[in-house]
């Protein structure tokens, strides 16, 4: 497996071995790569790097009694869901779901009811993806959520700087908070997002897993 030179070093895995296979997925036959794994690290990270390097698009809700995980998975010949359900092994506070062409990772105690807030309706045009968050978070329906959970939405932190950011247009009716992230961030191109909640009754939401 190839790390991008731009991506945090931080992530220590080891990759040595890299060859495609064919699958069959909705929409056509489409190569998965094999990979032998050996990885002790940040699980935000490695889930990270495995959205960019599959193409796939992942969304992380952190377990409040363990927002930052480490995982330790050693592995041989593994597609993304071999890596998948050995991270869960290896943290069984938390577990993945498929959801359309989304994957969801998320504490097995349970989700967070803010990220099933119903939203009626939400449309942006022409932003780039912190404004669409921004607007998104605004919405009457999850401020209305937000306070009465006593949540406050902390400032966004940079994201990384090899994900992209394309300027896109959303028109969404009758979808949850978390869908309308998962859009969000397919269309502007990234592959990554993570919600966490903090001791101080503050929360993080996008693309910055720091």
């Amino acid at each position: 497996m190839n790390i991008n030179p731009r991506r945090p070093v931080s992530l220590l895995l080891v990759a040595l071995a890299c060859v495609a296979i064919v699958i069959s997925q909705q929409g056509g036959a489409k190569p998965q790569p094999l990979r032998m794994i050996h990885y002790h690290g940040d699980m935000a990270g490695l889930l990270a790097t495995f959205a960019e390097d599959y193409g796939v698009i992942i969304g992380l809700e952190a377990d409040p009694g363990k927002p930052k995980p480490e995982v330790t998975i050693d592995l041989r010949d593994a597609t993304l869901r071999d890596i998948l359900n050995g991270i869960v092994e290896s943290e069984p506070r938390y577990q993945w779901r498929e959801s359309g062409e989304y994957i969801e990772v998320f504490p097995t105690s349970g989700s967070s009811i803010l990220l099933d807030t119903p939203v009626a309706s939400f449309q942006v045009k022409d932003v780039r993806r912190g404004e669409a968050i921004n607007q998104l978070m605004s919405l009457p329906e999850v401020q209305a959520l937000m306070i009465s959970m006593n949540l406050k939405l902390r400032p966004a932190g940079p994201s990384p700087t090899w994900a992209k950011d394309e300027k896109f247009s959303l028109n969404l009716n009758g979808v949850t908070l978390r869908q309308a992230m998962q859009r969000i961030v397919k269309e502007s191109g990234a592959r990554f997002w993570m919600f966490r909640t903090y001791d101080d009754a503050s929360f993080s939401i996008g693309t910055d897993y720091r």
